[in-house]
């Protein structure tokens, strides 16, 4: 019960335990129904007769909410963003999120109306966002409109949505072309672990699947699956490997009028280290395009030297590819700082692309304020 509250948009803090005092005094019931039981007295059920008081206590979120932020991501460069949250929108307990994010690579404005949960969890959401990026010499403007519902089952989060989306992209020296799609999704997201802000153990797994096609509002035929696994692995109280992996494949006669969010580029933080963010995938002139499918592996130990400090080596490999060459990985190395900061572990890595043969910096930092 009190995860179910956690869970809805309505309340900053929520606890549900019993009332001590009637539970101590029950406690001394049952003892007396198990011996006049035992004696052949009592004929009725416990359930009669323990009846303990649920307390709960719960903290209302504020109706408005307003933040502003700053950060460096070595993906997408320097960035300023900003986020408003009506929590009672029209006065139907619809929950408004909305805001607008600027990027050195990409810019974006979104706002999404999340419904009050069902009485079996689910809930439901509407959105749209209107982006433009220029990333790996690939240039895209997109408008997108969603609508989606998810529900938790136990540690397994369901998403179903559909998703109509229009895109513009000009490559580098390239015409303009246009696609758009008309996708229905289905994902599950598996999590397992004693500490989710922690990646040093526990399990996270997630399956995507999504189509399309050209009889309704859509350019191409498609369908898309995409797997990802990671598994934090303790050795010992000082060591720990993570491991993680990366599957996708967009089946299609082609790649064209596909928009690029169903297609698949590799390279980046949390993607291969020691290649430029998207960089691996179609080489059309001096842009990277998305491909049809996608590899990608990772290996990582980590030794902390006390409770905050520690540092790692890691091996990654990965493609992107529209033919076999996807089993052509590239492999990146390198070794890399942590700190284990009160929202999770922080990292800095330097990797070496043995394919382009240099040495790059990645890491993510952003501080509120």
């Amino acid at each position: 019960m009190q995860a179910a509250l956690q869970n809805t948009p309505f309340f900053s803090s929520a606890g549900v335990e019993l009332e001590r005092s009637a539970a101590t005094e029950n406690q001394g019931v049952e003892e007396e129904m198990v011996v006049l039981e035992a004696e052949g007295v009592l004929e009725k059920t416990q359930e009669e007769a323990l009846q303990v008081p649920v307390i709960i206590r719960l903290h209302e979120r504020a109706p408005y909410n307003i933040a502003l932020g700053a950060g460096y991501s070595s993906n997408t460069g320097a960035r300023v963003e900003g986020n408003f949250r009506n929590a009672d929108f029209l006065g139907r307990a619809w929950e408004l999120d909305t805001g607008a994010r600027i990027e050195q690579l990409r810019q974006s404005v979104y706002a999404d109306i999340f419904f009050p949960p069902d009485g079996q969890r689910h809930r439901d959401s509407v959105g749209a966002v209107a982006q433009h990026s220029d990333i790996q010499g690939l240039e895209i403007q997109r408008v997108a409109l969603a609508a989606s519902r998810v529900q938790l089952r136990g540690s397994i989060e369901q998403r179903l949505g559909i998703n109509w989306q229009y895109e513009r992209q000009t490559p580098n020296g390239q015409p303009t072309s246009t696609n758009q799609a008309l996708t229905a999704t289905v994902g599950w997201t598996w999590r397992h672990a004693d500490d989710l802000l922690d990646a040093s153990e526990g399990i996270v797994a997630h399956l995507q699947l999504a189509g399309a096609t050209k009889a309704l509002l859509s350019d191409q035929n498609f369908v898309r699956t995409y797997f990802r696994y990671s598994q934090g692995i303790p050795l010992g109280k000082s060591d720990a490997l993570l491991l993680r992996g990366e599957l996708g494949a967009t089946a299609a006669k082609s790649s064209q009028g596909i928009p690029q969010d169903y297609l698949f580029r590799a390279g980046g933080t949390n993607s291969v280290r020691g290649y430029a963010y998207q960089s691996l995938g179609i080489q059309e002139g001096s842009a990277t395009l998305g491909a049809q499918y996608l590899i990608t592996v990772s290996a990582e130990y980590t030794h902390w030297f006390d409770a905050r400090w520690g540092m790692a080596l890691f091996a990654d490999a990965g493609q992107a590819a529209d033919t076999r060459d996807v089993f052509k990985l590239a492999p990146g190395y390198g070794v890399g700082a942590r700190y284990k900061s009160p929202v999770g572990p922080l990292a800095i890595d330097v990797a070496w692309g043995q394919l382009d043969h240099t040495f790059r910096m990645s890491f993510s930092l952003a501080v509120p304020f």
